[in-house]
């Protein structure tokens, strides 16, 4: 599917985020498992087929963690369910995960520019005694055009890359 060719129609109003919770100017504080969260829904990002497994829920924000020690970290909110989040790794077209080959692939597959392109590395965070394990999924990337706002969740259809890329 190539998400250039869907048109973005986001329906912003639900139960979850009724418009009496709409403030002034772009920002808007939305309710999220990890408390209130400060969004920009001109920034909203929709998937035309929602997220493997998740086919239903298609309208997404990026939103800081709260109270994080790691502002490279993002939290992809649902602004459908108050507690469906990913915490994510931003990245660009060019970075030390995918080789460059892989994502030329990905581009015309996608339909999305790479000067348009946003990864987000979904990430899984587990305490282990006396640490903490985080794991990013390299091999199904959230794909973001960032002209368009619009995302899918790509595999990679080979299997070098791991869905438990060991970060830490």
């Amino acid at each position: 599917m190539q998400l250039e060719s869907v048109k973005m129609e986001m329906k912003m109003e639900s139960a979850f985020f009724p418009k009496e919770q709409y403030s002034e100017g772009n920002g808007h504080t939305i309710e999220s498992r990890y408390g209130n969260l400060r969004v920009n829904l001109d920034n909203a990002i929709f998937f035309p087929k929602g997220l493997l497994g998740l086919p239903d829920f298609r309208d997404f924000c990026l939103a800081e963690l709260p109270n994080s020690k790691t502002p490279a970290l993002k939290l992809m909110q649902s602004l459908n369910d108050k507690d469906l989040s990913f915490i994510v790794l931003p990245a660009d077209a060019e970075n030390r995960f995918i080789d460059g080959q892989d994502m030329n692939e990905c581009y015309v597959a996608t339909g999305v520019a790479k000067e348009n392109i946003l990864l987000l590395f979904i990430l899984t965070v587990q305490n282990v005694p006396g640490n903490v394990k985080v794991t990013a999924n390299i091999r199904a990337p959230i794909i973001i055009d960032t002209a368009e706002k619009l995302a899918i969740q790509y595999v990679f259809p080979n299997n070098k890359y791991d869905i438990r890329h060991i970060l830490s």
